[in-house]
């Protein structure tokens, strides 16, 4: 008696036989003429299928440059069998992809989005909640079911300014062949009504072949399933009267600190995880920062007051025209900052676009617990930051002050950090070119 025919038992049986000359010869490809080769863009997807061989199939008959996002995370509560199938299957897909895989939990999102910039296309699962983690989950009707889904991969579509397409493997049986259906593209400035109009286009291939479903998508991805896994918001009274609803978490806290975000400035790199430590000691509800420039050091403290649960209110000051110390540029630098920002931190935090001594009016005396100085680097202009801010920091407060150690004609900063010193309780980091830490 013939056994009956079970997708996963096959998929995983044929998984050993992937190769770019398979994929030419096993997988029939519809949709490819919508495809802009030169453009680069997003392929979202279902755990569906044969959905590894689609990036396989996309590289050997389109001639794209293709890898996916990926994660590790829930190998660690994966059975040892499992978890050794797996870690086979992102090796041979890393060797066959144009590219390693991004791993989410290990790849910054910059990393990401410079690929993607330079016309490659990123493919990324929809369906995907990791172990200990949180994120930003959004409800969808797919198949008559609400459901949760991330879209945080479609929102990298839109910083990088390229298209969202759907992507879809289903198994003809009869005739042994991969069906992989493109559709789109769709506009990624929409993330929300895109990523909806791709699962609409998914419905009619998957409800014909539910079996080839990798899990149970309509219990998984139910808000009773997932709400433990959710970024959410909580209102909170306003300090002032500009903040943005509040963030509250109720995640397990990350044990080590990997940023998602970097640019090509490394001055503030080597403080990274010493400011990660400092606030989830110090648990700010107020933060600002002046000199904001790249946002290395922005994005670490939105990024750690994000991951340690915290309602922190973050404001970032500066008027991103540049200085003679640190270098004159256009208004390109504040887009790139400002998009990520409200891609990913609009809850809890704001830009002030304006010079420092203008923002004071925007903040209470005794109102901010972590100040950040990091503007222009003269001695008089770091003095007179440190004069005009003070009053505004609560009792109790900190002060961080960036490039103590440098020691420039220029820069003035290592000698009113000797100054300071001698008035106040401060403790520094000395890696990189300093950070300084006065306590108020």
């Amino acid at each position: 008696m013939t056994k009956p025919f079970n997708f996963s038992t096959f998929m995983r049986e044929e998984f050993a036989c992937y190769s770019k000359e398979y994929a030419t010869h096993h997988v029939s490809i519809t949709g490819a003429t919508k495809l802009d080769k030169s453009k680069g863009g997003v392929f979202l997807f279902l755990h569906f299928g044969s959905f590894f061989l689609s990036g396989v199939s996309l590289i050997a008959q389109l001639g794209i440059k293709y890898t996916a996002i990926a994660s590790t995370e829930n190998f660690k509560v994966m059975d040892r069998e499992e978890s050794k199938f797996w870690k086979e299957v992102h090796k041979i897909s890393n060797r066959l992809y144009s590219e390693k895989m991004f791993l989410s939990n290990h790849t910054k999102s910059s990393e990401i989005l410079a690929s993607l910039k330079k016309g490659s296309f990123v493919g990324a699962a929809l369906d995907v909640a990791e172990i200990g983690k949180k994120h930003k989950f959004h409800p969808f009707t797919f198949l008559y079911n609400d459901i949760l889904l991330q879209t945080a991969p479609a929102r990298l579509a839109k910083l990088a300014k390229v298209p969202l397409y759907g992507m879809t493997i289903s198994y003809d049986q009869k005739l042994g062949v991969h069906n992989l259906e493109l559709t789109g593209p769709y506009d990624s400035c929409d993330v929300e009504k895109s990523v909806q109009m791709i699962l609409t286009e998914m419905e009619p291939i998957i409800q014909n072949n539910m079996d080839q479903l990798f899990h149970d998508i309509f219990h998984l991805f139910s808000f009773p399933r997932l709400k433990d896994h959710i970024i959410t918001t909580k209102q909170k009274k306003e300090c002032l009267s500009v903040l943005a609803p509040i963030k509250q978490l109720k995640s397990q806290l990350p044990s080590s600190f990997c940023p998602r975000f970097e640019s090509t400035i490394t001055s503030w790199h080597p403080h990274r995880d010493f400011a990660y430590n400092l606030v989830k000691k110090f648990r700010p509800e107020i933060i600002v920062e002046l000199g904001v420039h790249y946002g290395d050091s922005y994005f670490t403290f939105c990024q750690a007051c994000d991951e340690l649960e915290l309602n922190t209110q973050l404001y970032g000051v500066d008027h991103w025209q540049g200085d003679k110390q640190a270098g004159f540029y256009g208004d390109d630098v504040f887009q790139e900052v400002n998009e990520y920002n409200q891609e990913f931190h609009s809850q809890n935090s704001t830009f002030l676009r304006i010079d420092f001594t203008e923002a004071l009016k925007s903040f209470e005396t005794s109102s901010i617990d972590l100040l950040h100085i990091d503007g222009s680097h003269e001695y008089q202009s770091v003095r007179n930051d440190f004069g005009n801010w003070l009053p505004k920091i609560k009792k109790g407060g900190m002060i961080l002050l960036h490039d103590i150690l440098v020691e420039r004609e220029d820069f003035g900063v290592k000698e009113f950090w000797k100054e300071i010193s001698k008035n106040y309780k401060t403790e520094s980091h000395q890696e990189g070119f300093g950070l300084g830490v006065i306590h108020v």
